[in-house]
């Protein structure tokens, strides 16, 4: 049942897939960057309304208390998705107008807001055990890499391009970070992959923005960021 909620999303996730292999294809086009602005906004309203009736479908009384949606994860799952979805309208506006390194900040501060939402939901969720050390340091070792490589090397890349963009970039790989590090602690197989493949798409992301820009990389990091956001609603919102 909840795969079946989900499936509203990923049809709209296509259209928007689509939209975006056509801008890449062709950046002038117009009509691609239309469609992209109604389907981009589009997927994350389908992927609440999807989040918001499983989280119902598994508050019901017949529901094992294992299995069933708390009010908690719910709330911090939601407002992850909201938060963004703000984000994701800020970060698809024209990197050629003259409000866009303000409308990169605030993408980034919403984004960074729905890691903070995320790692709350995560915390919550954490194991226990003699596999909780073991999944906590996996997961620390792993973020600590990339953010000694790739992170480093984008938030370098940042202040070179605006020094005023340094701090609120390295604030930004360090939130991801630590949200990948309490993805990992939950031990969920759903989250995890969900928590990797978000960072996956901000590390495109970055090294699209600021390294390398790479026209290729726009269809990976919208399917990647899909992909994650639908993950993690799978593990947070259906226990």
């Amino acid at each position: 049942m909840p795969l079946t909620l989900t499936l509203p999303t990923l049809v709209v996730a296509f259209a928007d897939w689509t939209a975006v292999s056509r801008r890449a294809l062709d950046p002038a086009s117009a009509g691609a960057r239309r469609a992209e602005y109604v389907a981009k906004p589009l997927t994350m309203v389908a992927l609440i309304a999807a989040a918001l009736a499983i989280a119902h479908a598994h508050a019901a009384p017949g529901v094992p208390g294992p299995n069933r949606a708390t009010a908690y994860l719910v709330v911090a799952t939601v407002a992850a998705l909201v938060l963004s979805a703000v984000g994701d309208v800020f970060l698809m506006l024209p990197e050629d107008s003259p409000s866009a390194d303000r409308n990169f900040v605030f993408g980034l501060a919403a984004f960074l807001l729905a890691h903070l939402a995320y790692i709350a939901a995560f915390v919550r969720l954490h194991t226990h055990g003699g596999y909780a050390i073991s999944l906590f340091l996996t997961g620390l070792v792993l973020a600590g890499a990339v953010f000694a490589t790739v992170g480093l090397r984008i938030r370098g890349a940042a202040g070179q391009e605006d020094p005023a963009l340094a701090v609120p970039v390295l604030a930004y790989v360090t939130v991801i970070s630590l949200m990948v590090v309490a993805a990992w602690w939950t031990g969920d197989l759903r989250i995890i992959p969900g928590a990797l493949l978000f960072a996956a798409s901000d590390a495109m992301i970055g090294w699209t923005r600021f390294v390398r820009r790479d026209w290729e990389l726009d269809v990976p990091i919208i399917v990647t960021y899909h992909l994650a956001q639908i993950l993690l609603v799978l593990g947070l919102v259906r226990r």
